[in-house]
């Protein structure tokens, strides 16, 4: 909710600027509308507004309207992957690794499988020949539902290892992802175990109330299930 807001004030004073300053300033009313684009797939939970395909790419589409927000975002992501010193992948099993985004060149080469949850930025799977892709696109700060949560993971624990799983910055979107792995293959037994695990080896990741939340829903009807057994 709160980046839904954000990028949609920023659309209005944006869109804000250009009709008193007239003139040329009016171009400025192509980021106001890419903003607010992005502003209402917050507000509306709808991170198929940007148009992030099976593939890794982006609908041409989704690439002309956004096209403002999508540079604005890669110079933020850029300026944080070189002042970080968070590790770029920490493994968190045998079978599984986190990370930030990765570029091409630095996709670790044991990994066999890679998990991009991201709807902001597109992947260079074709330079990464022979490694599985599965695109499962969320909402910075967001994340999905319990019942698709917990099908992700058993997607995930059938895929080739070692897999890796990545958002921007390999915080709440990758931790609450790789919880609920841990959940689901039984390597955890509640959430707060689950997210005590990742936390020890990628201490930056920190999910969010709502993130919290999903994740002890999917604990919470795993913890049901194994009691009717």
């Amino acid at each position: 909710m709160k980046y839904g807001l954000l990028f949609s004030f920023l659309a209005v004073a944006i869109a804000g600027v250009a009709v008193r300053m007239g003139s040329c300033s009016w171009l400025l009313l192509y980021p106001a509308f890419s903003f607010g684009m992005v502003g209402a797939s917050y507000l509306l939970s709808k991170p198929e507004i940007f148009g992030k395909q099976r593939d890794g790419s982006r609908s041409a589409l989704a690439l002309v309207l956004l096209l403002p927000y999508l540079v604005y975002v890669a110079i933020v992501w850029h300026a944080v992957r070189l002042v970080s010193r968070e590790s770029k992948a920490d493994a968190l099993t045998d079978d599984l690794v986190l990370s930030r985004r990765l570029l091409a060149k630095e996709l670790p080469s044991e990994v066999a499988s890679v998990v991009d949850l991201t709807c902001e930025f597109t992947e260079p799977i074709t330079k990464w020949p022979g490694v599985s892709y599965l695109s499962f696109p969320m909402l910075d700060g967001s994340g999905a539902s319990p019942e698709q949560l917990r099908s992700l993971a058993v997607e995930i624990i059938e895929l080739p290892s070692p897999v890796l799983i990545h958002c921007a910055q390999g915080h709440g979107r990758t931790g609450l992802v790789a919880a609920a792995v841990l959940l689901v293959s039984g390597k955890a037994q509640t959430a707060k175990e689950a997210i005590a695990m990742i936390q020890s080896v990628r201490p930056g990741v920190e999910l969010n109330r709502m993130q919290r939340s999903l994740l002890e829903e999917v604990d919470c009807k795993l913890q049901n299930e194994h009691c009717k057994v």
